[in-house]
């Protein structure tokens, strides 16, 4: 057995974990040789791999909230997280000057008479999560965290004085004062059970508490009112007065947003896929092929926040399932056409792209959205949009060409599904699919069944 298979042995037997092996390897090396040779006690082995591994988990914590990197003025550097719930900038020479330095700030810290709790712990997390999903993930928690815990008492509270019966407490009594929804408070609660996990993960706490709150009543929840389906689909005489006006309305404003609300009544397209395509995805078949679509871009501050700051087109859809080829309709052929025309008149052109604002840029998706508003909304007295009593956003037109289709019974249920872009057809029945027409529209159907 070779001298590493050895060491790994004695770090076991003394209870360590193995993964020091990794970065000190040769200090273990070191102080086996010295425990030999009777020039240092079984105790002072154990204190000092205990030392290293308390060093390993200090560096690892901080590598997962900031990292650490070689600057181009040749120093390393990292950001420390301060007690206001900001960061420092700290550079050294050397990576040991640093990596030292780290862990004493640490040490520090943890002397502090202030312990861990959820706004301390809360800057470390949220960046963690940019990091381990995305930026707009992460600006979506944060929005959360600002709504329903910035100003709450229970962030403030040591984990170690928290209980299951002070957290479930705290949860009942937001519920009430927020009038919060099941799905609001879903949303709360999967905050406070992610860092509450985070906290686990680097032994800040023990077990999770957060976890184990359950039980709550639905009478505690607001119920939200269930819309009725002329908000969340178009019926055939709304879907056509919405197109008749969109026509009317690019050829008076000649906003190219008009012609693409017209054209997804036949594609039923997320809304950053319709703004995404382009001519080469317009294949010989008949088809066009659906696969990028435009995202938000985000930055964040040095003090941690995350803000929006742009868009993006990137290849590949909201799932892998939403990669797909659809069929291009006579109408939705006639639309496109539409478009193009528009571009070669203007000479506007921003790579292949099908929809150009005027100036000859891709429009966004907040330019599909405006003027759907514009096509169903009435003007109040501050001159904003509301919408009473019919669809609205981009959601709608999606949900209205799948209806339809399915209503129709001219396709599979697979075949649906892969329209969709869904990987499962039940999200699809769940989420999609409404009854367009009104009730009396199928009394023949009604009476061939029941009247037989």
């Amino acid at each position: 057995m070779d001298s590493s298979n050895n060491i790994e042995l004695i770090i076991k037997a003394l209870g360590f974990s193995p993964e020091l092996l990794s970065n000190r390897q040769d200090e273990i090396k070191s102080l086996l040789q010295d425990l030999s040779e009777n020039i240092i006690t079984s105790d002072d082995v154990s204190e000092q791999l205990e030392h290293m591994t308390k060093r390993e988990k200090i560096l690892n914590r901080q590598k997962s909230f900031c990292g650490i990197w070689l600057a181009s003025d040749g120093r390393y550097k990292t950001k420390v997280p301060t007690a206001d719930g900001g960061k420092k900038l700290i550079a050294k020479p050397t990576q040991e000057n640093l990596e030292n330095f780290i862990v004493e700030y640490y040490k520090k810290l943890e002397q502090k008479p202030k312990k861990p709790c959820m706004r301390s712990i809360y800057p470390e997390w949220i960046d963690f999560k940019s990091k381990e999903t995305s930026y707009a993930n992460a600006c979506n928690l944060q929005s959360r965290w600002k709504r329903y815990f910035e100003h709450s008492t229970i962030v403030d509270i040591p984990f170690e004085k928290l209980t299951t019966g002070a957290i479930k407490k705290w949860c009942v009594d937001v519920i009430a004062e927020m009038h919060l929804t099941d799905r609001q408070f879903k949303d709360l609660k999967s905050i406070m059970n992610m860092i509450f996990d985070y906290a686990v993960s680097f032994d800040i706490i023990q077990i999770n508490l957060s976890r184990q709150v359950r039980g709550f009543s639905d009478k505690n929840f607001k119920q939200e009112a269930e819309k009725p389906v002329e908000e969340i689909v178009y019926n055939a005489d709304a879907k056509h007065s919405v197109i008749t006006e969109a026509m009317e309305q690019f050829l008076k404003t000649q906003n190219i947003a008009y012609i693409a609300v017209c054209l997804n009544f036949s594609l039923g397209l997320r809304v950053g896929e319709l703004v995404a395509l382009r001519t080469s995805h317009i294949n010989e078949d008949g088809t066009i092929t659906i696969c990028q679509e435009e995202t938000k871009t985000y930055h964040k501050d040095e003090d941690g926040t995350i803000h929006r700051d742009g868009y993006a087109v990137v290849n590949h859809t909201k799932t892998l399932s939403g990669n797909r080829r659809l069929i291009l309709t006579p109408k939705s052929r006639k639309y496109i056409d539409m478009a193009l025309r528009y571009n070669e008149a203007n000479k506007l052109k921003d790579e292949d792209f099908i929809f150009l604002d005027k100036t000859g840029k891709r429009i966004h998706d907040h330019a599909i959205n405006n003027v759907i508003r514009r096509l169903n909304g009435v003007r109040n007295e501050k001159d904003a949009f509301v919408i009473d009593g019919r669809p609205s956003g981009n959601h709608s037109i999606r949900r209205t060409t799948i209806s339809e289709l399915h209503e129709a019974m001219v396709i599979s249920e697979d075949t649906l599904k892969t329209f969709a872009g869904h990987k499962d057809i039940s999200t699809t029945q769940k989420c999609y699919i409404h009854q367009t027409k009104d009730i009396t529209e199928y009394a023949e159907e009604f009476a061939k069944v029941l009247d037989s």
